[in-house]
């Protein structure tokens, strides 16, 4: 069986309701929405697990409960006492894009690293096969905690697991670009897979095209480079084949909120299950394209099973 671990911060998400005026409730995260559409899509086949820090209360303990609901094993997950998890609230415009505001100073997540004991860090690396993590899992980890996060990344890569990385950007939790360049440089030099967007790229780098994104990376050594650009498709360059995937418009968007993290836990489940590069690009656009298509990141198990019996699997 395989073992993917993904890192990063969990929160308390409140999304608008399309059917009224109020807010529903429920946990998500960049990293963790791509967690749980990854074991929704392996089922039993690969164990999936978070190594994230959650507080000592009850909205903690809700969310621990929402883990392993959603089948995600917490054996990594370290309670911090007089922490809280961070909050979010989605806005969406009536094209679907989404912004948000944030409540995250006192988030557990900051010092997961920390909350590693050496047995902690010995089993992870013995028994991880792939591990996932963002540029919003490094932005959030607390400074003084990033080498001990790099001197991690460096034991996991040469015990063999496969490193990827999702190049999520978001400025207010960089001091300055600058910073997030240099970390950002440690990750590309680190990670086997690169999950990269157009947009991330322009915000950071000013770059605004997939050549100008391929050039950039013809620094670093990365076997499997994916590179998002909205509705004007995907680019995809490997050691041995280089192509575009063109995206099929959808009209009806509600909410993109977690459509990047959706797009990647179905190619990481499509390369898991040996399907081709194309094929895994394919699977993912669809069902990214179903989840911008309902409310909230994680849409309900209902419509998700309805999307693999009528979709997916066609």
């Amino acid at each position: 069986m395989q073992k993917v671990v993904v890192m990063g911060e969990c929160m308390v998400e409140f999304s608008p309701n399309t059917e009224n005026s109020n807010y529903k409730q429920s946990f998500a995260g960049d990293v963790y929405n791509t967690a749980v559409y990854l074991k929704r899509l392996q089922k039993n086949n690969t164990d999936v697990a978070i190594l994230t820090a959650v507080g000592d209360d009850i909205m903690s303990d809700a969310m621990v409960d929402c883990f392993l609901n959603n089948g995600i094993n917490t054996h990594l997950v370290k309670r911090v006492c007089n922490k809280q998890p961070g909050a979010y609230l989605i806005k969406t415009s009536d094209e679907g894009e989404r912004s948000f505001v944030y409540w995250r100073d006192t988030s557990a997540a900051k010092v997961t690293i920390s909350q590693l004991s050496d047995n902690d860090k010995d089993s992870l690396i013995s028994q991880c096969d792939l591990f996932y993590f963002s540029g919003i899992s490094i932005a959030i980890i607390d400074e003084k905690e990033r080498n001990s996060f790099w001197q991690l990344i460096a034991d996991l890569r040469n015990a063999g697991t496969q490193i990827i990385f999702d190049s999520n950007f978001r400025s207010r939790l960089w001091q300055s670009h600058d910073e997030a360049k240099r970390q950002f440089d440690k990750a590309f030099r680190q990670s086997d897979i690169v999950f990269a967007g157009v947009e991330d790229f322009f915000l950071l780098y000013q770059s605004r095209s997939f050549s100008e994104l391929d050039t950039f990376f013809n620094d670093y050594s990365i076997d499997e480079l994916i590179i998002k650009n909205g509705a004007n498709g995907v680019f995809y360059r490997s050691t041995t084949e280089q192509f575009i995937v063109d995206i099929d418009p959808i009209e009806n968007v509600i909410d993109t909120t977690s459509a990047g993290d959706s797009f990647n836990s179905a190619f990481i489940s499509a390369k898991i299950n040996q399907f081709s590069a194309v094929d895994a690009i394919k699977q993912a656009c669809r069902l990214s394209a179903c989840v911008i298509q309902h409310d909230g990141a994680i849409i309900d198990n209902q419509a998700f099973n309805d999307f693999i019996l009528t979709q997916y699997n066609s």
